[in-house]
């Protein structure tokens, strides 16, 4: 790579190495896990480096480098392309290097652990999920919950519904979540932004409730309803407990 040096960072040694000096245009590539993930986005932040993200394959076109990266659980590829002095990166195959630099060791931390009372079906390995956005509120999770336990399935959340405590972390789907490959995946109140898509297996059948009719998720659901899923959800656990009681 004319004019481009490559540095992969390995894994945790016991002894980290001396970092080459830096005296071109410099790719920094981490491992695709969390230490990793982390590790690059706190240099980035220190060094002002351009973020290309978990890449799948990099190359030099001239003066800037160029990579591709997997989107929407492996329906779309995104080139991306810097000239920046620094750019960082993440992939699960490391690509050709010009040089490794390993970290050292990290101290040990004291961790207090707490059991999460979860649901009774494990979600990753659940045949239906039902996982709501930030266009629900703690009534809609209340019907999803509902409704998981009368189709025998999982309830899973996005992100930002985390970040605003309608739901507990270990029920998130996503690229910094769980992955999940259920036969159907209800998306109630979600988006469908590329980082909750990655967490879904790409046979899965997608199917979406969403007010508003331009959202991306319709652009990969198999079929879906417009509409606030506030209201049609409380409608969709009593058509399906009647349907329930006629076939028992």
């Amino acid at each position: 790579m004319i004019g481009w040096q490559v540095l992969c960072v390995t894994a945790l040694g016991p002894e980290p190495t001396a970092i080459p000096p830096l005296s071109g245009p410099t790719v920094l590539v981490f491992p695709a896990d969390a230490t990793g993930d982390a590790l690059a986005g706190a240099t980035a932040v220190v060094c002002g480096a351009e973020v290309l993200g978990r890449i799948t394959h990099l190359s030099v076109v001239g003066d800037r480098v160029e990579a591709s990266r997997s989107s929407h659980g492996g329906r779309i590829t995104i080139r991306v392309s810097s000239t920046k002095n620094l750019v960082i990166a993440t992939a699960n195959t490391m690509p050709a290097c010009d040089g490794e630099i390993t970290l050292g060791a990290a101290s040990p931390l004291t961790l207090e652990r707490e059991v999460i009372v979860d649901q009774a079906i494990a979600l990753e390995g659940a045949p239906i999920v039902l996982a709501g956005g930030r266009g629900l509120d703690e009534a809609s999770f209340a019907q999803l919950e509902k409704l998981a336990v009368l189709v025998k399935g999982a309830v899973g959340a996005s992100l930002p519904a985390i970040d605003l405590g309608l739901a507990s972390v270990s029920r998130q789907v996503g690229q910094s979540g769980k992955f999940v490959t259920p036969r159907i995946y209800l998306a109630a109140g979600l988006s469908g932004t590329p980082q909750h898509l990655a967490g879904i297996g790409v046979a899965t059948r997608l199917l979406a409730i969403n007010s508003d009719a331009e959202a991306s998720i319709f652009r990969y659901s198999e079929s879906g309803v417009v509409g606030d899923a506030r209201i049609i959800l409380p409608k969709l656990v009593t058509a399906v407990e009647r349907k329930l009681a006629q076939c028992s």
